[in-house]
């Protein structure tokens, strides 16, 4: 949604961090601060509570993130907190990591296997996958037994499934059809 609050919010962000080359350090930040309040959801409860004033949640964001985080990140988690929009952290930083990496030219890559993979099986899977995207690819890893082999890629809203469960399923169905004709 182009007028969504992520939205706006994260295009004034990226705006920023873009004038002061702070990107990288920015979405890190984003993503800490998201996990902070995810274990602590009572922070956006007393920040969007109406009975704290603005001048107890400003206090209480300076007490806590002062001096651990950029200003900049630090008058953003303000201006959210003046807005009552700390609940839509999360979807500002999903939308703020999507402008970064588009600007930066990255891409991210979900990758499911059955074991974790090896460091010279990691490093092949990125080159190709740089390779085809022409992007810096960023891999993110899952482990999910139930796959048995091969491995799930999924990238940009696309997805390549290699697994051995996939290709089991697909020889039963054929088998079932040919049986069934």
């Amino acid at each position: 949604m182009a007028g969504s609050v992520e939205n706006v919010y994260s295009r004034a962000l990226l705006e920023i961090a873009a004038e002061d080359g702070s990107m990288k350090e920015l979405d890190e930040e984003l993503d800490a601060l998201c996990g902070i309040f995810s274990a602590n959801p009572e922070l956006t409860e007393v920040l969007c509570a109406p009975t704290v004033t603005d001048e107890e949640k400003l206090s209480l964001i300076k007490t806590v993130f002062e001096g651990k985080i950029s200003d900049t990140a630090l008058n953003f988690l303000c201006v959210l907190s003046e807005k009552n929009r700390c609940r839509y952290l999360q979807g500002i930083a999903e939308e703020f990591r999507n402008g970064y990496y588009e600007s930066a030219g990255i891409a991210e890559a979900i990758v499911t296997t059955a074991v974790p993979l090896k460091d010279d099986a990691r490093e092949r899977l990125r080159a190709k996958l740089e390779k085809k995207y022409g992007k810096t690819v960023i891999l993110k890893e899952k482990v999910d037994p139930s796959i048995m082999g091969g491995m799930i890629v999924s990238s940009g809203g696309s997805m390549m499934d290699g697994s051995v469960k996939t290709r089991l399923e697909n020889m039963h169905k054929q088998i079932r059809d040919m049986v069934s004709v």
